[in-house]
C-alpha cells in the first residue's frame, strides 16, 4: 500500500507541479530503471506543488483530509499507459479517458495544445519511467465530484 501511494503522489507531483515556463527536456532516466516516483524526484521542476498557490482552498483541503487527497491524486493517474500521440488522436475525437478515481477527464486540442478539461494543459509529454509515462500539466486538476 506505501508502494502505491507513493506511485500516485509521485504521478501527482510529476504531472500537476512543474513549472509553467519551463522548456528543457527533461531527463531521461538511465536503462528506464527510475520509476515514476524516482523521476518526479529527479527532476527539479517536479519539486513544488502548484496547488498551494493555484487553488489556496483545495490545498487547505487536501492537506486536512486523506480522503480527498487520495481522491485528488488518483484522479491524477490512468490505470493504463498512453503515449501523447494516443491521447492526441483521442482528443481529436473528444474523448474522455477514466482515471484510477474512477471519473473522466475531457481531452481536447487548443491551437495544436493537448488540454485536460478544457482548462490544464500539457507541457511535458512522454517521459519516461519503468512503471509507466508521465504527462506533466501546468495546473492541478480536481475531480469533478470534489469541486
Amino acid at each position: 500500500m506505501k508502494v502505491r501511494i507513493a506511485v500516485l503522489i509521485g504521478a501527482l507531483v510529476a504531472t500537476a507541479s512543474i513549472a509553467v515556463g519551463a522548456t528543457a527536456a527533461p531527463s531521461e532516466p538511465s536503462a528506464q530503471s527510475a520509476t515514476i516516483v524516482g523521476v518526479a524526484a529527479g527532476d527539479k521542476r517536479f519539486s513544488t506543488l502548484a496547488l498551494k498557490t493555484s487553488a489556496p482552498e483545495t490545498y487547505a483541503a487536501v492537506t486536512t483530509d486523506k480522503a480527498l487527497l487520495t481522491k485528488v491524486l488518483t484522479y491524477h493517474v490512468l490505470a493504463s499507459r498512453v503515449p501523447s500521440t494516443a491521447a492526441v488522436a483521442a482528443a481529436k475525437k473528444m474523448a474522455s479517458v477514466k482515471t484510477v478515481q474512477g471519473e473522466k477527464i475531457k481531452l481536447s486540442l487548443k491551437s495544436g495544445k493537448l488540454y485536460l478539461n478544457g482548462s490544464s494543459r500539457v507541457i511535458v509529454a512522454d517521459v519516461k519511467a519503468s512503471n509507466g509515462l508521465i504527462h506533466a500539466i501546468n495546473a492541478v486538476l480536481v475531480p469533478p465530484s470534489a469541486s
